[in-house]
């Protein structure tokens, strides 16, 4: 067998390192994937964990509507219904003034001067003319 040239040593060295180095990189490629992956997996599983939970949640309180204490609660609360022999209060809430609803003081160059005939002696001469 005949000895490979330096040179031809040096490619041959030199496509290894690069086929070498082309695998490592596909190899550390498919590692990010599968790490990304699996992240993700675990998101979807707590995701799934937190979704039954709310469903067993809402199946407790859908369960506690279709009680008679759960429908009575939401008539008396929600409609204002009464049960016979009960008495209704109804609070009012008066609003609160805003700076725009506040009053203003008279002006006391423009107070109303009393007439001098009062006016049921007006209303009088009306009913004698009809």
């Amino acid at each position: 067998m005949q000895a490979i040239g330096f040179p031809a040593r040096q490619i041959l060295i030199a496509a290894l390192l690069a086929v070498l180095a082309l695998v490592a990189f596909s190899f550390a490629r498919v590692v990010v994937v599968e790490y990304q992956l699996r992240s993700q997996e675990q998101a979807l599983r707590q995701n799934v964990a937190e979704l039954k939970a709310e469903n067993q949640r809402l199946k407790a309180q859908i369960a506690y509507l279709q009680t008679d204490r759960a429908i009575e609660q939401l008539a008396r609360e929600e409609l204002g219904w009464t049960m016979p022999g009960d008495t209704a209060v109804v609070v009012r809430v008066e609003p609160t003034p805003s700076p725009l609803m506040t009053p203003v003081a008279p002006d006391s160059s423009r107070t109303l001067q009393p007439s001098s005939r009062p006016i049921f002696e007006d209303i009088l001469k009306i009913i004698r003319r009809s």
